[in-house]
């Protein structure tokens, strides 16, 4: 990071028009006309917001690698890609190849140049406070700050070590480098604990500012309460942006992380206030056959413009070799076709499409884009309301194991499954059951290979036969240019 940053910090780059999100303009301590052109009015800040969810969706990050590609082959039994495919050696955990190391450093960059941009934008807006809305000044903060923790935490998924909770010597040890301000200086690493602590700061003062958020659920609004910051709709769709419930989402997820009996308490009360009260929905088992990525769930997506120019060529049956495919058996193993749970999920009924060759395999469908599909397509979730299902349940594992199954049955229910889990199942029994779930779940969304990693799972489907999970496997390497010099520690 610290060539990476000295490079960015002096050339620095923002999207500026929301209408095409296509230009680009230079904000660096050597060209502050410009800068000052950019944050002269409320419209720049709208403009520069966007301009990091566009940089999100490029490929090197959520657009591809950071979700549905390369973080999602490391976590799920998808058949062995041969050596010419743009992710073989991902799939294969060959972190130093000439194949992965592009890749990983795209993870790095994509994710940091994200951040300076939220610095940027958050280092002008107190300066020019007095020209913006304070509504809008208060929610363009907190998504900005909730930004900036959500980058930061997948960081720590991507490059941080491994079970955190079973290892209380992590605590001290250095951590991936959170940057909080705007500028050239070379962020230092902090411990593991003063960087989740970081992190929590900045989840904390989002929810705070983000109590302005349409999202948010307050009947005191008066009627037109926004009619002025959001004549231009610039405030719709919260589900596209950071909002109030899906920072809350990621707060969950943090304290989840940390393991603690203390902070799975705390994750199982953030998951369930955001059950409780966003406006996502799980979805009708009667509905998936139309909405294959349970648009209704989606506490916070990307919107990224012609995704199925990316995505399509790896999911479609005419593309041959580049296609990503998952055998029958391996499906049939995940969704428990032998058993009575397996039998009406729809998940294994509509997300797969059936080869018919040799080799029995199926293609994942669940984020193939229909060009026709305006409703649907271009979008690539993030966070998910199953997942706050999912964290209520493994934090009520050992305190509450009725309440646990509770929250597992919902799930199921609206997956087509008519077998509930028996309410008098024991922990072990439960634990089992929500791995499964993440499993069956998240296909195609790159979490069931941080799910494995904070559990710290030793063996999991689809890894080599012969090969342990530790951090060889977990933890990908920093960039050469962050260690080259005996700056970085992982």
């Amino acid at each position: 990071m610290r060539k990476y940053f000295n490079h960015i910090t002096m050339a620095m780059l923002l999207v500026v028009t929301a209408s095409s999100c296509k230009k680009w303009l230079d904000v660096t301590p050597g060209n502050q006309v410009r800068a000052e052109d950019q944050f002269s009015s409320e419209a720049g800040f709208r403009d520069a917001l966007m301009g990091v969810y566009l940089t999100m969706t490029e490929k090197a990050a959520y657009g591809m690698h950071g979700s549905w590609a390369s973080l999602d082959l490391m976590g799920l039994p998808y058949k062995r890609l041969n050596s010419a495919h743009d992710f073989f050696e991902m799939q294969g955990y060959q972190y130093k190849s000439v194949g992965a190391t592009p890749i990983i450093e795209g993870l790095w960059r994509g994710n940091y140049k994200s951040i300076v941009n939220v610095n940027a934008i958050l280092d002008n807006m107190e300066k020019k406070k007095a020209i913006i809305h304070p509504i809008s000044f208060s929610i363009m903060k907190g998504e900005l700050l909730g930004l900036r923790a959500f980058l930061h935490f997948d960081l720590m998924r991507v490059f941080g070590r491994s079970n955190y909770a079973g290892k209380p010597e992590l605590a001290s040890k250095p951590a991936i480098p959170y940057v909080t301000a705007f500028s050239k200086e070379v962020t230092p690493q902090q411990s593991y604990s003063a960087t989740f602590q970081l992190m929590e700061k900045d989840i904390a003062d989002a929810l705070v500012l983000l109590k302005e958020d349409p999202a948010f659920a307050n009947p005191s609004r008066p009627a037109g309460y926004y009619a002025e910051v959001n004549r231009t709709g610039f405030f719709n769709d919260r589900s596209l942006r950071m909002n109030y419930y899906a920072v809350k989402a990621l707060q969950a997820r943090v304290f989840q992380w940390q393991g603690t009996a203390s902070k799975m308490e705390a994750a199982a009360g953030a998951a369930e206030d955001v059950i409780a009260h966003s406006q996502a929905r799980l979805i009708d088992a009667g509905a998936p056959a139309k909405d294959l990525i349970l648009k209704s769930e989606h506490l916070f997506a990307l919107n990224i413009d012609r995704f199925y120019d990316i995505i399509n060529p790896y999911l479609s049956t005419g593309y041959g070799t580049n296609m990503l495919e998952i055998s029958e058996t391996d499906i049939n193993n995940i969704y428990e076709d032998n058993t009575s749970a397996g039998l009406s999920d729809f998940r294994k009924q509509n997300w797969f499409t059936l080869l018919g060759n040799s080799e029995h395999t199926a293609v994942p469908k669940k984020m193939l884009q229909s060009i026709n599909d305006a409703a649907n397509r271009n979008r690539m979730p993030l966070i998910r309301l199953s997942e706050m299902y999912y964290i209520a349940a493994e934090g009520y594992v050992q305190t509450n194991t009725p309440l646990s199954v509770t929250y597992l049955n919902t799930v199921r229910r609206s997956r087509g499954i008519i077998a509930d889990i028996a309410t008098n199942a024991d922990q072990t029994t439960v634990q089992a059951e929500i791995t499964k779930e993440y499993r069956k779940d998240f296909i195609q969304e790159g979490q069931v290979f941080f799910y494995y990693k904070r559990k710290g799972f030793t063996s999991f489907p689809g890894l080599p036969a012969g090969t342990t999970a530790g951090d060889n496997i977990y933890m990908l390497p920093f960039p050469d240019s962050e260690t080259g010099s005996g700056t970085r520690e992982q």
